[in-house]
Formats: C-alpha cells, structure tokens, sequence
C-alpha cells in the first residue's frame, strides 16, 4: 500500500469513527429524551385526581351524574360530562357565547376521546381519572362533541350537542 492510500484509509476511519460517534451520541440523547417525556408526561397524568381502584368511581359522583352545568364565576361555567359505551352524558348542553367553560371530562367504560368539533378541544377520557380543559366559545351556534377514539360497535353514533347561546340570552 502506498503512502498515498494508508493516509486515505487512516483518513476515512477517522471519518467513520467520527459518524458512529455522532451517531451513538444522538441515540443516546434521544433516548434520554423520550424517557424524560414519557416521564413528565405520565406523571402530570397519575399526579391528578384518580381512581386506581374504582375506576367508575368518579361517573359515580353527584357532578358527573347529574351531567351538570355549574357556574363558577361571572362569566365562568364547569361543565361535568361522562363517556359510556356510545353517549356522552348529558347529550345536550347549553353554554353562554364568550364565556369561559371548564370541561370534566371522565369515563365509565372505556377509553373514549372527547373532541368539540370545531375547536382545539381534544382529551382522551380514561376510566378512573378526571380530564379537564377550558374553552372560550367565541361565538354562538352548534358544536358536536364527538369519540375520536374507536370505543366499540357504535362509536360512530358517540355524539353530543354543545349549543353556545348568543350572549345576553337568558
């Protein structure tokens, strides 16, 4: 072999030991970062409100039976909403434009995913745990929450109305 060709190949292993280096290293930290996100993201998750041993326990609660609309505010509203095979409970609610609405949103069976049609509003209900998000309908009119997580044989009929009422209607 030539001067020429073992400064090339001595080259070309530097190269190469370089990549797989750079590679291993990015492995590494990719993999620490999924472990980080799975991580925090579960522990948000099991560090609410949940019912590890009854997961119907919170379906069973006042709130969540009566399907209820509660105001919590001026212009602040709690709306309680339960998932089971195929409905969502209460099917209609009525909501006031403009004002801000806190959803808590569990299930009683399965895994359902409670999107408002329309909105960035999308959670998945889970049996025994109480997921919440707020919203702000800015104008009134019709809104569908549907199940975008297949629950079953009628999860394509898993529809609710949400009916945003024109502010200063009584």
């Amino acid at each position: 072999m030539s001067p020429f060709e073992a400064a090339f190949h001595a080259s070309a292993e530097r190269h190469e030991r370089f990549w797989i280096f750079g590679v291993l290293v990015m492995l590494v930290l990719l993999t620490i970062g999924t472990m980080f996100y799975v991580v925090h993201d579960y522990g948000l998750v099991t560090g609410t409100h949940s019912y590890a041993t009854d997961p119907q326990a919170p379906a069973r609660e006042a709130a969540f039976q009566d399907g209820k609309v509660v105001r919590t505010g001026p212009n602040a509203y709690a709306v309680y909403v339960v998932g089971r095979a195929w409905h969502w409970s209460p099917d209609v609610i009525h909501v006031p434009e403009g004002a801000e609405i806190t959803f808590y949103v569990t299930s009683a069976d399965v895994l359902h995913g409670f999107e408002i049609q329309g909105t960035p509003v999308n959670l998945t209900a889970v049996p025994g745990v109480v997921g919440t998000v707020r919203y702000t309908f800015r104008h009134a009119g019709l809104f569908r929450i549907l199940c975008n997580e297949y629950c079953g044989m009628f999860h394509h009929a898993m529809v609710a109305r949400i009916i945003v009422d024109p502010a200063g209607t009584p």
